[in-house]
């Protein structure tokens, strides 16, 4: 656990990749777990049961983090110390100007920000007017602060303009300015930072993996410059709201860059910063930047990460405690591995949820089975059909047992469709035999049959997690026509008329 000292880190730690390995056997994961890259697992980490990358697989090069080896108290008398005005007490105006930039920053809209940040330069441009006449009352009339400017940035990281993110780095240098200017009140701190990074991870544009990159670095920089404050050390949060973001950024390598963020904060916290604990939605977004990645081997770094943030898990921290949004993550994962293999993966990482083989309660939802039935479609084989169907009916029997997580819907149908369409084309690629003709006509009726359940599903609750979409509509007018069965084409265009003008009269009239 966090608290137990290091020596026995050391002496239980050894058992941490032989649990791994025997957690991983149970799920059904580890003899799927091709080309783990054991032997590049540095000695610390596997004490951990942690993994980490050589530094000459980082793109880009050596971008570690360091703390410099100074003791964490400001040095008495420097620039921004501790004891001097950044530390005095705050006038009333000031708390009360503060208070009305926090409650408008937590506005909902694309105004909001803007008029927090001309409200803070107003009575930024107010003070240094002030200042320079030297009128009476300075010290009564509002004076933005740190807590001032970081109301603003705040505001920025909220708003969905797409210079929000530039904006609120222009605040952040602002400080910095004015800060070396000996405005010691202004200094940015670590929750400055982390708000800088937040608007960055949620800006579209392209370039913001390295954007949040470099503000990291930055942040560590600064914190090694001013002697190593409390309030400018890179915390969790620094590190999982920028992990989040590089993964999430859908940039080149994005995935190995996020995974060396990983391993960054981790090593760090083995040399002592025990704050430094990554989270399971920090997993997810890495697992899922695997799966977009489109890479060779994708599924099986996936799995590592699952396995890792399980270890984390095992030895009590309970930040990294997977969840379901965590195995579904790696789910999608192996649902874009173009092998079978990527379905086989699926498939026994499925069962082992419905078991509770991790021991963690995570049961799978509506968006587990769906992901696995689209990677069985996915493997293109001849059973693809049949295994798609009995994942649909396991996910039914679920719902109907009383778990409405598990309600099937238009995604779940229309990928068994799909599956019973790989099927029907992997047989057509083989032979034109009697008993391959037989099984795509199976196929074809089972695709008519599954887009009229899910038809009477929607006409009963309608909705759009019910309606059938042109894919679905599309996919079964294919297979039948390639059976032949014409009769079920025309079957099959009369239901999307129906299914259209039972839509356009519930939009109308809606319950």
């Amino acid at each position: 656990r966090p608290g137990r000292s290091r020596a026995r880190w050391i002496r239980e730690g050894g058992q941490a990749m032989t649990a791994l390995r025997a957690a991983a056997t149970v799920a059904g994961l580890i003899s799927f777990a091709n080309g783990f890259d054991t032997g590049s697992v540095n000695s610390n980490w596997r004490r951990k049961g942690l993994v980490r990358r050589t530094a000459s697989a980082v793109p880009g090069g050596d971008s570690a983090f360091h703390f410099k080896p100074v003791t964490l108290k400001r040095v008495t008398g420097s620039k921004g110390d501790d004891s001097n005005s950044r530390s005095e007490s705050v006038n009333p105006s000031t708390i009360s100007f503060n208070n009305k930039l926090n409650r408008m920053a937590k506005e909902h809209g694309g105004t909001a920000a803007p008029r927090v940040e001309a409200l803070l330069l107003d009575a930024l441009e107010d003070y240094r007017e002030a200042v320079r006449k030297s009128a009476g009352g300075v010290d009564s009339i509002v004076k933005p602060n740190t807590i001032s400017f970081t109301n603003a940035i705040t505001a920025w990281a909220r708003c969905k303009r797409k210079d929000s993110a530039e904006r609120a780095s222009a605040l952040l240098d602002k400080m910095h300015l004015l800060y070396e200017d000996g405005w010691d009140f202004v200094r940015p701190n670590r929750v400055t930072y982390n708000s800088v990074i937040t608007a960055w991870s949620r800006n579209g544009g392209k370039g913001r993996a390295a954007r949040v990159e470099d503000l990291l670095h930055a942040l560590f920089a600064f914190y090694n410059r001013e002697g190593g404050p409390e309030d400018l050390k890179p915390n969790g949060r620094s590190f999982n709201s920028a992990i989040i973001a590089v993964a999430r950024s859908r940039d080149k390598g994005c995935a190995d860059r996020a995974k060396h963020l990983l391993d960054e904060m981790g090593r760090l916290y083995f040399e002592g910063d025990e704050e430094l604990v990554p989270e399971a939605l920090t997993f997810g977004a890495i697992i899922n930047a695997y799966a977009n990645s489109k890479e060779s081997g994708a599924s099986d770094k996936a799995a590592q990460l699952l396995l890792h943030c399980e270890s984390l898990s095992s030895f009590g921290f309970e930040l990294a405690r997977p969840n379901t949004f965590l195995y579904n993550a790696c789910l999608n994962a192996f649902a874009k591995d173009p092998s079978r293999n990527g379905a086989d993966k699926a498939e026994a990482m499925l069962r082992a949820m419905e078991l509770d083989q991790g021991g963690y309660n995570i049961q799978p939802d509506c968006v587990s089975y769906s992901t696995v039935i689209n990677a069985i479609a996915m493997s293109n084989a001849l059973d693809s059909g049949t295994r798609a169907d009995i994942v649909l009916r396991r996910m039914i029997g679920k719902f109907l047992s009383g778990d409405p997580k598990c309600r099937p819907n238009v995604v779940a149908y229309t990928a068994t469709i799909k599956a019973h369409s790989a099927a029907i084309n992997a047989t057509l690629s083989l032979d034109d035999s009697a008993d391959s003709n037989e099984s795509i006509a199976f196929s074809a009726r089972r695709c008519e049959d599954l887009l009229q359940s899910l038809c009477q599903l929607y006409v009963q609750n309608p909705g759009p997690s019910l309606k059938p979409t042109t894919v679905t509509f599309d996919l079964v007018q294919t297979v039948l026509t390639q059976a032949g069965d014409m009769d079920g084409a025309e079957r099959t265009k009369s239901m999307r008329k129906s299914i259209e003008n039972n839509y356009r009269q519930h939009t109308r009239n809606p319950r």
